[in-house]
């Protein structure tokens, strides 16, 4: 019987505020009812009906207090569920949503839902500001890569092209005793150009600018192939066309990102680019058969950062952000970024050098 007793108490207590409010009100307009018609029946010595009219009054008297308590609970609670319901929504990203004003409501409940709203709009100016400073700090970043990329190629390139070709003059001549020498200084020559032309198109790919996003993804894959021995394939879906620059770039870093911790962290033996032109949205897809990894146990240390760093630059394109990926299943990252999605006002904001540091 105690058991039996421990349940029922159990399930009392795991019932909502609302229900333990109406059954407690219920119960006691119910036994006022009962014992207030049973004392004034046994007072007057009528007793001849004192059950019929005890069930008459105990039952009228749950039926109109079980609606009057629910009429008034109900609108007492109102404010407790639009909030509940804002939360919800908050929790479903949708920081754009505010708690309404309910009639009849109680003032210390107006003033929680008054406060509710205000913290929902300063977390909406917090992340606001700090979405602004990313911007900056990124923008920052890329205009200090571009000013090196174009030092790079306007002095330092010219110059040991310059020293290249009088080098090859000198392996010309007739002097057969420094030749050997020469020789090996154009080797070098050439292999430091090349180098500092790779380190060029890494931080600022002109082919991106000069052909679009396909053309780069390809120039992108045989940068991979060559550099980590990463086979790359990649396939054009749909009609191709050229996009704002900030989401070509956006989707240009992002790929770059994901092929190269395929290559350094994944062990992949190869990788596909997929880039699908839609009637409404831009996706770009990038899979690898590398070991994978467990999205709960990345730390800053092991990739949480550069997964990071991915999601922010497709929200700064207008788009979103996915990844799947399991131990020993690979690893697919998919970004979509719709045609009238809000771009971010500083473009190149999004072209930072990629972290390379997820698993």
């Amino acid at each position: 019987m105690s058991i039996q007793l421990q349940r029922w108490m159990e399930r009392l207590r795991t019932l909502p505020i609302f229900y333990k409010v109406l059954i407690a009100n219920t119960t006691i307009v119910v036994a006022g009812a009962v014992v207030g018609t049973t004392l004034t029946l046994l007072s007057t010595g009528s007793t001849e009906h004192i059950v019929e009219l005890v069930v008459l009054f105990g039952t009228t008297g749950t039926l109109l207090s079980a609606m009057l308590n629910w009429v008034v609970l109900r609108a007492a609670f109102q404010p407790i569920r639009a909030l509940e319901y804002t939360a919800d929504q908050v929790r479903q990203g949708k920081f754009d949503v505010r708690a309404p004003t309910v009639p009849f409501s109680d003032p210390n409940l107006d003033a929680l839902t008054a406060t509710f709203n205000a913290m929902l709009d300063t977390m909406v100016a917090y992340q606001s500001r700090l979405r602004e400073l990313s911007q900056r700090v990124l923008s920052a970043q890329e205009a200090e890569r571009q000013r090196i990329a174009r030092e790079l190629h306007d002095d330092t390139a010219q110059t040991l092209t310059a020293l290249l070709l009088r080098l090859k003059m000198l392996e010309s001549a007739n002097s057969a005793t420094d030749r050997a020498t020469v020789r090996e200084l154009v080797s070098l020559t050439a292999a430091a150009l090349e180098s500092i032309r790779a380190i060029a198109q890494e931080l600022r790919p002109p082919v991106l600018d000069d052909f679009g996003l396909p053309t780069a993804l390809q120039s992108l894959a045989d940068q991979q192939r060559q550099r980590f021995g990463l086979p790359v394939s990649v396939a054009v879906q749909g009609q191709p066309r050229r996009l704002p620059p900030d989401v070509e770039l956006a989707l240009y870093r992002i790929a770059q990102e994901a092929l190269t911790n395929a290559a350094k962290h994944a062990d992949a033996r190869h990788a596909v680019v997929t880039l699908s032109f839609g009637d409404h949205a831009v996706t770009l897809s990038i899979h690898d058969d590398g070991r994978g990894f467990n999205l709960h146990d990345l730390s800053l240390d092991h990739g949480e950062l550069g997964l990071f760093g991915m999601r922010e630059r497709a929200e700064l394109a207008g788009g979103t952000f996915a990844i799947h990926s399991a131990p020993g299943a690979g690893t697919t990252v998919q970004i979509t970024v719709p045609h009238n999605g809000k771009l971010a006002s500083a473009s190149a904001a999004l072209s930072t050098e990629p972290e390379r540091s997820t698993p």
